[in-house]
């Protein structure tokens, strides 16, 4: 009881690190400009879901140590999604609403995401992706096989990464340079 006590806090700030690389990392100027994922909040939304669903699959494979660790960057996006919610003006009564409807749509990106990645289909990437952050419309502009073909790249460089590295969430500097 007491090992767990102490390593809790431990997977706070590590999962902490994390999603502040990851929140850096959805903030490209690539995805916006020139793949078009929409400048609003709700394609930083999908950029943040994005990545964080790939972190989660890659932690996953790390053990039970890794799916706390998984766990606790979820639980750290949530709480980040309910403070940005707040601080944009959204009701007391309304966040715990909007926050399970944002912790729904990560999972089903992580699910769908990892699905694709796991059975090597670009093409269906290209499509969930382009689902999820154009909500379906073909006439958004979106680069949807750039960001495929980015997603790929990314869930390769993560698999390569040493259990120990991802643990302590330590990732190289480059690693999630859109260009």
């Amino acid at each position: 009881m007491l090992n767990w006590l102490t390593r809790r806090p431990d997977h706070n700030r590590t999962a902490a690190n994390i999603y502040g690389s990851i929140v850096a990392s959805a903030r490209q100027k690539t995805f916006y400009d020139p793949w078009g994922v929409p400048d609003t909040r709700e394609g930083r939304f999908e950029m943040l879901a994005l990545h964080v669903a790939l972190v989660m699959r890659r932690l996953e494979r790390s053990g039970p140590e890794g799916i706390e660790l998984s766990r606790s960057v979820a639980e750290t996006f949530m709480t980040d999604m309910d403070d940005n919610m707040r601080e944009i003006g959204i009701g007391d009564l309304a966040v715990p609403r909007k926050v399970k409807r944002a912790a729904a749509a990560l999972y089903d990106r992580h699910r769908d995401y990892g699905a694709a990645l796991g059975a090597g289909d670009s093409a269906a990437l290209a499509t969930a992706i382009g689902t999820a952050v154009s909500g379906g419309d073909p006439l958004a502009g979106l680069d949807h096989a750039a960001l495929a073909r980015y997603t790929e790249r990314m869930a390769g460089a993560l698999a390569v990464l040493s259990d120990e590295e991802c643990l302590a969430g330590t990732w190289p500097p480059l690693l999630w340079q859109a260009t």
